[in-house]
């Protein structure tokens, strides 16, 4: 089984992650295998594992919570064309190949979820009731757009941000 994560932007910019091992962990910090320097996304945020051939996700307690179409969870299996919400970003699951083309503006406005705001940053629980957004939207290939992550030389990606990591900014500071 091939299983990928598709980082789609409202500008229609995408980036497709592949999940090579079998737990991948998702966050800010440096050991994470998809890294995410952004203060909206926990140091360890989440992760996604294969478990009896079936992609599962997991929060990690993180801090502004991890959604699958728009729903907070606490763990979950994935199917093909979920939308995962991790702060600001979205991701669409793919599993062996499926869903092919994926609309990057419509999946990221179908899967992206409001957090903060104030009063702590922690978004409300999605009600019982709330509508699942259906399949990835699809659309025919494009050309290649710019590359939203890297690969490291460990197999790991990094999100290009230009965020500073709340370690880095505590080093900045002046010292009285």
């Amino acid at each position: 089984m091939s299983v990928s994560l598709v980082l789609v932007q409202i500008d229609g910019k995408q980036q497709e992650i592949p999940l090579s091992k079998p737990v991948q962990v998702i966050g800010r910090q440096t050991d994470c295998q998809i890294r995410i320097p952004s203060s909206a996304v926990s140091r360890h945020h989440c992760e996604v594992s294969i478990q009896d051939s079936k992609p599962v996700i997991r929060d990690l307690g993180s801090s502004n919570g991890t959604y699958v179409n728009r729903r907070r969870i606490a763990h979950t299996e994935l199917a093909a064309g979920d939308l995962i919400s991790i702060g600001d970003l979205v991701f669409v699951v793919r599993i062996d190949g499926k869903p092919g083309a994926i609309e990057p503006e419509e999946c990221y406005e179908d899967g992206i979820v409001a957090v903060g705001g104030g009063g702590g940053g922690h978004a409300p629980a999605p009600t019982p009731s709330a509508a699942k957004p259906g399949p990835a939207k699809t659309k025919a290939p494009s050309p290649a757009k710019k590359t939203l992550l890297d690969s490291d030389s460990d197999g790991s990606s990094v999100a290009e941000f230009d965020f500073l990591d709340e370690d880095e900014l505590d080093n900045k500071q002046p010292k009285f």
